[in-house]
């Protein structure tokens, strides 16, 4: 998550109070009749409690920090943090700023057979039970592999579950979501724009599929909120 946002990025694309509202008052499980939030500090008989204040935008670790190295994953493999230490003991380090991972698309370490690459329609994960020999996207299952850097060992693909992004873009990628989005599109079976619009709209939650770990280090980064006026 440090990385690039990860999933708590997706955040991004609300205002802290529009998901302290979701939270604590919409959602069907809740009951909170006295809409009660949490508070940055409570004085509670045993002294004073805190918690962090709850801003609208999430950050990355290099928006913060100067950052040496990176190792992505959701959580990053053990084989990738057993690569970092052993760099760090015999003082082999890379250049700073480097990623413990491949620099190639996971789609080119990928085992799954690949054909055409043309899709007349998308499917959920759990609407199929998909070829564990096929690649996913072409029976119309989202796999962020043509846009998601490799070195994770494609646990996920071997599960016959699609890959979800998490070791985000190689570095020839500038936008992992865009990439991603300009793949699929090119995967389409179709010239008509009414049929091409159809078939899209059988993608559940674009952004949050095409963002879910990087959306604070993408260019979209969140949305903006415009100040009202006193």
């Amino acid at each position: 998550c440090a990385c690039f946002g990860g999933i708590p990025g997706l955040a991004n694309f609300f205002t802290a109070p529009e998901i302290l509202e979701r939270v604590y008052r919409e959602t069907p499980s809740t009951i909170n009749a006295e809409n009660v939030r949490p508070q940055e500090r409570y004085a509670a008989p045993e002294g004073e409690l805190t918690l962090p204040a709850f801003y609208n935008t999430v950050y990355t670790l290099p928006d913060v920090v100067p950052v040496d190295y990176y190792a992505p994953g959701c959580p990053p493999p053990v084989e990738l943090i057993g690569q970092a230490v052993e760099a760090i003991i015999k003082g082999e380090l890379p250049p700073r700023g480097a990623v413990f991972a491949s620099e190639k698309p996971l789609c080119e370490t990928c085992p799954r057979q690949k054909g055409e690459k043309k899709v007349k329609e998308f499917k959920r994960v759990h609407e199929v039970i998909p070829d564990p020999e096929k690649c996913l996207l072409e029976q119309g299952i989202i796999c962020c592999g043509p846009a998601t850097r490799g070195g994770c060992g494609a646990r996920c693909i071997l599960a016959n579950m699609p890959c979800r992004g998490c070791f985000g873009a190689p570095s020839n990628i500038v936008d992992q979501g865009a990439a991603l989005a300009g793949a699929i599109a090119a995967m389409l079976e179709s010239k008509d724009e009414g049929e091409i619009r159809a078939i899209l709209q059988k993608v559940a939650d674009p952004a949050g599929t095409f963002y879910r770990f990087t959306l604070p280090a993408s260019l979209l980064k969140a949305r903006v909120v415009k100040e009202e006026s006193a």
